[in-house]
């Protein structure tokens, strides 16, 4: 358990450091307790870098979920978000001397993949996922690679999700003989998983790598810039100042291009039911909150505001989020929790 901890500091650490990789609360992490049925993962609203010793992860019964999802009898008419949301609740092991927590909404998927897994929203990777274009290109810049990939259509995350990727999965070992290690999530992100701690930030360097050098992109990137104000925090991010001088941003601009979950439960949920907590005024973007909340809001409208930028600038065509898929995040309890902690 100790050294299965360490570990999953380590890749928290590495893949929630910059906000290029992952923003606010986004993103997961888990490992896989050797010669056990636990795995650590982080808890749903934290963010990577808040993972320690005895912080802000959650210890869960793998193989409980794991059969959940080998033995799911689709043919039964029932809710099954519902069900398998249990299911992850119930497979919780308290470790001693730790609040129970909540593990990550995407646990499911965690629990079906190898021993270390690292979910990003990285805005290079999303600049693929983001664009109608994205397969193709994932196919022109990772076929000669030595790790495998998938590429899922945009899934509801949770129960259809995981199950989406345990069948992709299973279909691809059976065409190509081995495991994919990358699968990217269109409208989504990224996910990099493997049996061995360095190969899979290994690769995930690789993979964001190989993007950002693709499209020319500076390494200009990994983290905002906030100033403090009277009432809270002014950005002083250029991605952020550059484009408000020039653009409107206001909510109708965010309705208008629903990328991903995260812009639907950050931003676009803030500026619909808090609107004075985001506040865009001559040119220079306001956040009238804490330090936290100043920082997730900054880094997830930075991030957008990059991948929309670089999706337009390299000639692709945007890839959105339909009425239906904004419906079930907007109306998720799983995601309305990861929005209450604070």
């Amino acid at each position: 358990m100790k050294n299965a901890i360490k570990d999953l500091i380590e890749i928290s650490q590495y893949s929630g450091s910059r906000a290029d990789y992952t923003q606010g609360g986004g993103g997961n992490t888990s490992v896989k307790v050797c010669n056990s049925n636990a795995m650590l993962i982080k808890a749903s609203g934290y963010r990577l870098v808040d993972i320690s010793e005895n912080t802000a992860f959650v210890a869960v019964d793998k193989n409980k979920i794991k059969d959940y999802y080998e033995s799911v009898d689709l043919s039964v008419e029932k809710d099954y978000e519902k069900e398998s949301a249990e299911v992850s609740k119930s497979s919780v092991i308290a470790i001693d001397g730790m609040a129970t927590l909540r593990p990550s909404v995407e646990v499911g998927f965690h629990a079906i993949l190898k021993k270390y897994v690292i979910h990003t929203h990285s805005v290079y990777a999303n600049i693929i996922t983001c664009s109608m274009e994205g397969e193709q290109l994932a196919e022109k810049l990772f076929k000669d690679k030595d790790f495998g990939f998938i590429f899922l259509p945009y899934i509801n995350p949770g129960f259809e999700l995981t199950l989406a990727m345990k069948n992709k999965i299973e279909e691809y070992v059976k065409e190509n003989g081995k495991y994919p290690e990358v699968i990217f999530m269109k409208n989504h992100g990224l996910v990099v998983t493997g049996e061995y701690i360095e190969r899979v930030k290994a690769v995930n360097t690789d993979v964001n790598e190989t993007i950002r050098t693709y499209f020319n992109l500076e390494d200009n990137f990994r983290s905002v810039k906030l100033n403090p104000t009277e009432s809270g925090f002014i950005s002083d991010t250029p991605i952020v100042k550059n484009f408000v001088k020039e653009n409107v941003l206001d909510k109708a601009l965010l309705d208008q291009t629903p990328l991903y979950p995260d812009q639907l439960v950050y931003l676009n949920n803030i500026l619909a039911h808090s609107p004075n907590t985001l506040v865009v005024d001559g040119g220079n973007v306001y956040y009238n909150t804490d330090i936290k909340q100043a920082t997730t809001l900054e880094e997830t409208l930075a991030a957008y505001l990059f991948v929309v930028t670089a999706v337009k600038n390299n000639g692709l065509t945007v890839s959105k989020m339909n009425e239906k898929e904004v419906y079930f995040i907007n109306n998720w309890e799983a995601e309305k929790y990861r929005r209450s902690v604070k």
